[in-house]
């Protein structure tokens, strides 16, 4: 195998890694939200397995997006990596991962600046976090469009995995309530 296969295998297997990763992010996500697994996890541990799954993602991106650079078969330039609609090879498709690259860049860093953002870091987040929403289809179609193994049956596979755990969880976030508010010593009411 030469270094061009080499290439083309490591951009091709960082995306799909990529792409698992982001899919974990937002099933651990609704998991944290609707705390379906009760006492089995705790929401720390899902928030701080949320949170590294989510630098994951990103790693795993940053390495799909700078082997693009190194392909000699298609040679990708810097902006044409980071604007959408510059690519030249399958635009339209290639646009679509810029744009979920780009959506899932405002969560990362208002998530790491919250803490110093005090009242006004939550509604930010919020935000943010509706774009990271926005993201997950905005991959998967990219996944499909441009990923050259997108129709082979592992990928189908792994494509109907990934999106009917996220269906299962959104419908379950559907049928099960947020928790309320818990009584601890005192009568103090804590939002958990």
């Amino acid at each position: 195998m030469g270094d061009t296969a080499l290439t083309w295998l490591a951009i091709r297997a960082s995306g799909v890694t990529a792409w698992g990763l982001l899919t974990a992010v937002v099933v651990w996500g609704i998991l944290l939200r609707t705390r379906i697994l009760g006492r089995a996890a705790s929401p720390t541990r899902l928030l701080d397995l949320h949170r590294w799954l989510g630098a994951l993602a990103l790693s795993f991106l940053a390495i799909h997006m700078v082997l693009l650079l190194f392909d000699s078969y298609l040679t990708f330039s810097i902006p044409q990596i980071l604007i959408p609609g510059l690519s030249p090879w399958n635009t339209f498709a290639v646009a679509l991962g810029v744009i979920a690259f780009w959506f899932l860049i405002p969560v990362s860093i208002v998530g790491r600046l919250r803490p110093k953002l005090k009242n006004s870091g939550a509604k930010l987040f919020q935000q943010a976090h509706w774009l990271a929403y926005a993201a997950w289809p905005i991959a998967t179609m990219h996944y499909i469009l441009a990923g050259t193994d997108a129709l082979a049956q592992w990928s189908i596979a792994l494509l109907i995995a990934g999106s009917g755990l996220i269906v299962l969880g959104l419908m379950a976030r559907g049928f099960i309530p947020s928790p309320g508010p818990t009584r601890a010593a005192g009568s103090v009411v804590i939002r958990s």
